[in-house]
């Protein structure tokens, strides 16, 4: 019911409020860590760090993003969706490549 007049968002048990309640309590930062950001802004990220220094493991990537992620997620579904965001810039988009192995990956970008 909550969720039908647009006081709530998220999917279940990972429910929040909306913007509109955020904006009239004064938690509009917290609605943003919630809610996270678009997949865009967090290849934009991986495309910088990996036009600063050239390849970055994946323990890099992670450390870049998993603070950054909604809180909403616990941590194995953060590290989902970092594997899912680079499957799609690698296999999607083709945007990075993997240099190094299944194990040690090693990211660099695919030069045009």
């Amino acid at each position: 019911m909550l969720k039908k007049k647009g006081f709530i968002e998220g999917r279940k048990p990972n429910y929040f409020i909306s913007a509109q309640i955020a904006e009239a309590t004064g938690q509009r930062a917290e609605y943003i860590k919630n809610r996270g950001f678009k997949d865009d802004h967090y290849k934009k990220m991986v495309i910088n760090l990996l036009e600063q220094y050239g390849k970055a493991s994946k323990e890099d990537i992670d450390k870049l993003l998993l603070d950054l992620l909604p809180i909403v997620l616990d941590e194995a579904q953060k590290k989902n969706k970092i594997r899912n965001l680079l499957y799609a810039m690698s296999s999607k988009d083709n945007i990075i490549k993997n240099e190094g192995s299944r194990i040690k990956p090693q990211w660099v970008l695919v030069k045009k």
